[in-house]
């Protein structure tokens, strides 16, 4: 039976065109990212508030344009926006060949975010109309094993291309994948499903309250809601820590663009693997106990790192990957878990606009933690900010975790009074 409703979703047309335009895409951005991460953060030798700047300006069109993104993407043509979103972050990242100064990193960075604003709720609300429910969490397995395999090779690819051919090439096969992208998306149908379920009286509505009804939804799914809070928090907390890696590792011996791009794919491993397991599982994993035990595994593994830096070079390249590895099959587990959750739970119509503030949210949160990262990092150093995140990290795991559970029996035991009343009733 699970093998027939595998067989049926690739054989939905509309879908695989969807995963295909994601892997080719997905597989550039990784060359892109550890390019760019070369350039500023070991070429340039940023400063940890320069370093923060560059997260910060990937960040902050999400929160600017996230919801007025998940709107247009409830309102308007999904493909048409994907396509558009695919064709300028081409030449965008064409762009960074000719960058000569940091601002211009920042600006383009931050055009790029914004179209990528554009693409992220229109890609899960074209998902939410071609894929059935009952495969949605096989859906969203297939597209983290996607993302998390091209973050296996995107990586170790783009290592190879800046150590051999220099950093550039990565910038340009990045922007061939967003044309090529593109091109696969002229395989999917157009939205129709406005002409079925939009009334005329939403026309009217305004934008503002359009955005609000995304947060609206989900106050009223209270688990999903919480989750959503204690996903934000950590990745606020993760942020410190993560946005002052490529500085952390300046410090450690060897060739750092090799021991870079082995973490980036270790962690796409662990990523991998659990998309995998995930798919294959009939339920999903209860989402605030996944953020949770996902969470006090993260915060540990960042802890440890910057303890073990002066280490040999032979053993840091062994060690780190594999702490990155598990740190990847933790962060995993929570982002698959809250995605299923938010996708099962959210209507197609409203799909746009939930997953705007979902996506606002949590990079409002990332951003605020990259500018902490930078701030303490810059006052303290990077070990000591890296730590303090490793650390608050975990403390958030467990203190989700007994939330969780007590939260949990005390409905267990309203339940039990609710049916011994009914029975004192009877």
């Amino acid at each position: 039976m699970e093998a027939t409703k595998q067989n049926s979703l690739l054989k939905n047309k509309q879908y695989v065109y969807l995963i295909a335009s994601q892997l080719v895409s997905s597989f550039g951005d990784w060359l892109d990212i550890l390019a760019l991460m070369a350039l500023v953060g070991l070429k340039w030798e940023v400063s940890p508030l320069q370093m923060a700047g560059v997260m910060l300006s990937m960040a902050l069109p999400m929160i600017l344009f996230g919801p007025l993104a998940g709107v247009f993407a409830d309102r308007f043509d999904r493909k048409k926006m994907m396509i558009l979103s695919d064709i300028v972050r081409c030449l965008v990242v064409i762009g960074f060949v000719f960058v000569t100064s940091l601002w211009q990193v920042y600006v383009l960075l931050f055009i790029k975010g914004a179209f990528s604003s554009l693409f992220v709720p229109a890609k899960n609300g074209k998902l939410k109309e071609i894929v059935d429910d009952e495969q949605m969490q096989q859906a969203m397995g297939i597209s983290g094993m996607i993302d998390n395999g091209s973050k296996i090779v995107g990586p170790m690819i783009s290592g190879v291309l800046v150590s051999t051919a220099g950093i550039y090439w990565a910038f340009y096969i990045d922007a061939a994948t967003f044309i090529v992208s593109a091109l696969l998306l002229i395989g999917i149908k157009r939205s129709t499903y406005e002409k079925v379920e939009a009334k005329p009286a939403e026309q009217k509505v305004a934008f503002l309250s359009q955005l609000k009804e995304g947060f609206q939804f989900l106050k009223g799914f209270p688990s999903l809601l919480f989750g959503l809070i204690v996903l934000s928090l950590s990745l606020f907390v993760l942020q410190i820590a993560d946005s002052q890696l490529v500085i952390l590792f300046r410090d450690i011996d060897g060739n750092t663009i090799d021991l870079l791009g082995y973490c980036m794919a270790a962690s796409g491993a662990g990523m991998f693997i659990v998309s995998a397991i995930l798919t294959r599982k009939k339920k999903s994993l209860p989402i605030n106990f996944a953020i949770a035990v996902g969470a006090t595994i993260l915060g540990l593994c960042f802890a440890v790192l910057p303890l073990l830096i002066h280490l040999p070079a032979s053993m840091i390249m062994i060690i780190f990957p594999i702490l990155f590895f598990i740190a990847g099959t933790s962060a995993g587990i929570i982002i698959i878990s809250f995605n299923v959750g938010a996708q099962k739970a959210t209507p197609v119509q409203l799909s746009g606009r939930v997953f705007g503030t979902i996506n606002s949210m949590t990079t409002f949160a990332a951003l605020i933690g990259m500018a902490m990262g930078g701030l303490l990092a810059e006052a303290f150093g990077v070990v000591s900010a890296i730590l303090l995140s490793g650390s608050l990290l975990t403390v958030v795991g467990i203190a989700t975790f007994i939330i969780t559970r007590f939260l949990e029996r005390r409905d267990r035991v309203a339940k039990g009074h609710g049916r011994l009343q009914g029975e004192t009733t009877s």
